[in-house]
C-alpha cells in the first residue's frame, strides 16, 4: 500500500466497505473519504476464502489509492517544511507556508 498523504491517517474499512481518514500535519483537523462499498461484501456465494481475501485486498488497495489522491484536494503542501496541512493552517500565511513555519520563521 502507498504511503498516506498526511503523517496521520486511519483506516475505517471493514468487510463491507472501505473508508479512510486523513489529518492535517499541523492542527490535526481531519477529512474523511467517501465510503466505497466492497463489491463482494455480503455475498455468501464466494466459497473460497482465499479468493475472497484477495478480492478484498485488491479493492482495499484501490480504495486507499483513490482516497489518498482525493486528499490532495483537502490539504495543501507547505514548500518550507514539506507537511500537508488543512486550508486553515495554510491560508494563515497567505498561502506561502503553513502557520507552523510562519511562527518559527522558517
Amino acid at each position: 500500500m502507498n504511503q498516506p498523504l498526511t503523517q496521520k491517517s486511519v483506516d475505517h474499512s471493514d468487510t463491507e466497505k472501505f473508508a479512510f481518514g486523513f489529518f492535517c500535519d499541523v492542527c490535526g483537523k481531519g477529512w474523511e473519504s467517501p465510503v466505497i462499498q466492497f463489491a463482494a461484501g455480503g455475498f455468501t456465494s464466494i466459497k473460497n476464502e482465499e479468493a475472497y481475501r484477495l478480492m478484498w485486498a485488491h479493492e482495499h488497495r484501490t480504495a486507499f489509492e483513490q482516497a489518498n489522491l482525493e486528499a490532495h484536494w483537502h490539504f495543501n503542501y507547505c514548500p518550507k517544511c514539506g507537511k500537508w496541512v488543512c486550508v486553515d493552517c495554510f491560508d494563515d500565511c497567505n498561502g506561502e507556508c503553513c502557520k507552523e513555519c510562519r511562527n518559527n520563521n522558517l
